[in-house]
């Protein structure tokens, strides 16, 4: 069963119905610049099967927020979202080290004991030192790995080497991801 973005629930009962189905979700850590490729990979991510995940571009509440500027707001929006997550995944093209609020929500996620990685986008710099802290996915395929690990509970070193048989096979046609990401370990 495909995955919801409970952005779009956050004051509603299916995201908690949702939760009480027992999927995990991922918190999608981003800079708003970044919007295109973070929705398709979030889309990505749902179709993926029974991984919810939190996108705050569609969580009315939180753009209200934003566009009147009111931080407090944002801040407590984010929180929510974040406290809604089992997981917290940055994306990190070279534009995230401009970001203000990644490194708030990485670190809040952090305080919380949630399982944080960062996947790196094709024009991804050097990380920051505060990402060097989570998993590092370096493209396409480690993505894959990743999500059948949080779909499935495991941690990264009790999935070792056991996954690949299961994992979407990167064809010679194109994946839905190349344009964002590279297809690597």
């Amino acid at each position: 069963m495909p995955g919801i973005n409970r952005a779009l629930y956050e004051n509603r009962t299916l995201a908690k119905t949702s939760s009480i189905l027992g999927h995990p979700c991922i918190f999608l850590s981003h800079i708003s610049v970044d919007k295109p490729a973070v929705q398709r990979i979030g889309d990505y991510i749902t179709q993926y099967g029974d991984v919810d995940i939190y996108l705050d571009v569609i969580d009315d509440d939180l753009q209200r927020a934003a566009a009147r500027g009111d931080a407090v707001a944002v801040t407590e929006f984010i929180e929510r979202g974040l406290s809604n997550c089992t997981h917290i995944l940055c994306l990190v093209p070279a534009s995230t080290v401009r970001s203000w609020w990644v490194p708030y929500e990485l670190g809040f996620g952090k305080k919380s004991g949630k399982p944080l990685a960062t996947l790196k986008l094709k024009d991804a710099v050097d990380l920051p030192a505060y990402l060097e802290i989570s998993e590092i996915i370096p493209g396409t395929k480690s993505l894959n790995v990743y999500l059948t690990r949080v779909k499935h509970g495991l941690s990264k070193s009790a999935a070792a080497g056991s996954l690949t048989k299961s994992l979407m096979e990167h064809t010679a046609s194109a994946h839905p991801l190349d344009r964002y990401l590279d297809w690597q370990e």
